[in-house]
């Protein structure tokens, strides 16, 4: 299979190299950062994390040749991670755009199981990342930390969604990380109907994971396209991500994954000394 795929003659008999790549960039949205290490062997979890901390972006994925797959690992400045969207997509990236792989479906084996991806149609490219379903909670959960929220949402184990009235109470949402550690959830995001050339806009916050708050969350299309096809029966959306650097998303929603599209450019690349 690897051979078919043309995976062999991809050379990662060299020391680690590493991109940093902008995930989910366009219509003035710098998008999110990852950086993307090719490993040429096993590095204990101790120096990954050790790595991802002196990198200092929100996530760093560590990509590495393991069978017909590739293994995918994602790692904040403090913690491993389940699920990362955008350094899924950014390896997406680096597989088609740097290291020249050809094929059209790309499989990653991860901590949430097997996960694909693909080149979409004018420059997108699509990840498959898995469906959360959601159930209603009452919005005292979030002890007032995001102010006034109208619904509330658990969605799988370890997120809640946060229903604010429009974009503009959105975008002014002046949080207390402590506060928000209080929350007993991993990822809270904060969404709205509407924003500029969206369907919905959200902002993401996850002190529990090192991140005040994400610049764009690939992962948190997981809970809100189960939500919006709940809301409006429309399986497709358009998301906007409206924090500093801003992120455009769009999505798809199917029985059991939920594809995640968007555009993606590399700022750098360069070769891991150490």
């Amino acid at each position: 299979m690897c051979q078919a795929l043309g995976v062999e003659s991809v050379n990662v008999t060299f020391g680690h190299r590493l991109w940093w790549v902008d995930a989910f960039t366009g219509d003035g949205a710098r998008g999110n950062p990852a950086v993307v290490v090719l490993l040429e062997r096993p590095v204990p979890d101790a120096e990954l994390q050790q790595i991802a901390f002196e990198l200092g972006v929100s996530e760093t994925a560590f990509l590495r040749r393991s069978g017909d797959l590739w293994s995918l690992r994602w790692f904040t400045p403090t913690v491993e991670v389940d699920l990362c969207g955008h350094a899924t997509l950014a390896t997406l990236h680096v597989l088609l755009n740097e290291l020249g792989v050809p094929g059209g479906e790309f499989y990653f084996q991860t901590r949430s199981g097997v996960l694909s991806g693909r080149r979409l149609r004018e420059g997108l490219l699509g990840i498959d990342l898995p469906r959360t379903y959601i159930e209603p909670v009452d919005p005292k959960v979030l002890g007032g930390a995001l102010g006034p929220v109208s619904e509330a949402f658990q969605a799988g184990a370890s997120s809640l969604v946060a229903v604010v009235e429009d974009y503009e109470t959105l975008c002014s949402l002046d949080v207390d990380p402590m506060s928000l550690f209080l929350i007993p959830a991993s990822l809270i995001i904060a969404a709205c109907v509407g924003g500029p050339d969206a369907d919905v806009s959200v902002r993401v916050f996850a002190p529990r994971l090192g991140l005040a708050e994400d610049p764009v969350t690939g992962s948190a299309m997981c809970a809100i396209a189960p939500w919006w096809v709940d809301k409006t029966g429309s399986p497709t959306l358009t998301v906007r991500q409206a924090s500093a650097r801003g992120g455009l998303m769009y999505s798809r929603l199917f029985e059991k994954n939920v594809e995640v599209a968007g555009m993606t450019r590399t700022f750098f690349g360069g070769e891991m000394r150490q």
